[in-house]
């Protein structure tokens, strides 16, 4: 295991408290969850809709939370429902289906093992799926492929990973053989909810840098060794079934690396200097494009549209323990502090989808707009042309900027740190012939 609280594992942020503070927001606007007390952690986070949104919560000093956290209005008001689980519970996952049904995957502080508990009625009422299956294991994750089909995930028992799945809403479960699954390292563990999945692929993180894949809900395995020689709280994220990334995510290093192959073959990049990664997740709309957060002095939260290509600083300064969610280009909530009025932050703003300016190739396309600092502009097919020339004017015609740039540019970079506050047409030029025009909203929030 990681690192153990009363024997189970527990996601490393806590020494990050000592140099947190709350700083002003921008985009993301925090809402309050309303614990019972300090120390609560918002650590999961799952999306059903716009409107829906359920939370796993932890506390720093292993106390026992067997509640689910949602909200039905978008965050303007957050409720608890509470879970009937036994013993000294520690929640390890969470997985919504819509926005009545999702499951809670619980794990003992004591015994370890695990049980994973659904609800079809928007949490009133919760029903354990489990008996005895992550006994003397220690369950890691659960994901819906539906209302009633779903794969779980645990530690090694008897040799091999303890995976589990149920094709009638978890009323009967049936163990992947160890025939279909690559057999595990010595001391290799899964880690609490450090998984991905899209259609019917799923990725999962082990402790020893490998990245586990099935393509066919979880019935067969494969396994990549993406980083060597760490043991460490690794995690996974995939925006399609190609496009994915895999990170150290315990604010310790830097090991990031991609995949354009779905996990068979994977490519370091770089972060932002001096940051380590918190957390990532994908945003629906966009193809590579993911929302990821960075700990430096405090938690900064960068968007990039296309895999990494080109990164932009959405908000900085943010108290966080880095957990992240986003829906699609408008609807994300980020984790947010210990207690109080900033537990969790909503965000505001819009990351313009990318498959829409695809649909017209002759449109530019501004990310994230507003803007507070820096956007992406997504240039449209230019067929070679040459001689292209970006154009940035106010409302009275004044220009604020103009530059050359390459024809084969996809992305460039603008920077709106010593605008006003105000409205901004963008334009793409060759020579004399407007190419392409978008406005622009500068807001320094």
């Amino acid at each position: 295991m990681i690192l153990t609280i009363k024997g189970m594992k527990k996601l490393l942020f806590g020494w990050i408290l000592l140099f947190m503070a709350f700083y002003g927001m921008g985009q993301f606007v925090p809402q309050p969850l309303n614990y019972p007390g300090t120390g609560y952690w918002p650590v999961y986070i799952s999306i059903s809709d716009p409107q829906h949104v359920w939370i796993g919560t932890t506390h720093e000093e292993g106390l026992i939370f067997p509640y689910a956290a949602k909200t039905t209005n978008g965050g303007d008001l957050w409720t608890f429902d509470s879970i009937p689980v036994p013993g000294e519970p520690w929640c390890s996952s969470i997985c919504e289906w819509d926005t009545n049904t999702c499951f809670f995957v619980f794990t003992d502080m004591i015994l370890s093992g695990g049980t994973i508990w659904k609800t079809t009625d928007g949490g009133d009422t919760w029903s354990n799926l489990t008996t005895t299956q992550f006994d003397g294991g220690f369950a890691n994750f659960y994901h819906a492929f539906s209302a009633d089909t779903g794969v779980a995930m645990g530690d090694p028992t008897e040799g091999y990973f303890e995976i589990q799945i149920t094709n009638d809403g978890g009323a009967t479960w049936n163990r992947v053989p160890s025939s279909d699954i690559p057999v595990p390292l010595v001391g290799e563990a899964g880690l609490n909810n450090a998984y991905s999945a899209v259609g019917n692929s799923i990725w999962f993180a082990t402790n020893q840098g490998r990245c586990f894949r099935s393509s066919d809900k979880g019935h067969t395995w494969q396994v990549t060794q993406v980083v060597e020689g760490v043991t460490a709280s690794f995690n996974v994220c995939f925006s399609t079934g190609e496009k994915g990334a895999f990170w150290r995510g315990d604010y310790i290093g830097n090991d990031f690396v991609i995949t354009t192959d779905g996990g068979v073959t994977w490519d370091s990049v770089s972060i932002p200097e001096g940051h380590s990664i918190g957390g990532m997740t994908s945003v629906g709309g966009f193809d590579g494009g993911f929302v990821l957060t960075a700990f430096k002095t405090l938690m900064d939260v960068y968007f990039t549209p296309d895999l990494f290509m080109n990164m932009i600083l959405i908000e900085s300064n943010v108290m966080s323990n880095g957990t992240v969610s986003f829906y699609d280009a408008t609807t994300g909530w980020l984790a947010g502090g210990e207690s109080g009025y900033n537990e969790i932050y909503k965000f505001t703003g819009v990351l313009t989808a990318v498959k829409e300016a695809e649909k017209d190739p002759g449109r530019l396309s501004i990310v994230p707009n507003p803007s507070a600092t820096e956007a992406l502009l997504k240039l449209p097919a230019t067929d070679g042309i040459k001689s292209l020339v970006i154009r940035v004017t106010d409302m009275t015609g004044k220009v604020m900027e103009q530059r050359s740039i390459e024809s084969s540019s996809a992305w460039i970079t603008l920077n709106s740190t010593g605008y006003a506050n105000g409205i901004y047409l963008v334009e793409l030029l060759s020579g004399d012939k407007t190419m392409a025009r978008a406005r622009w909203v500068v807001r320094h929030w």
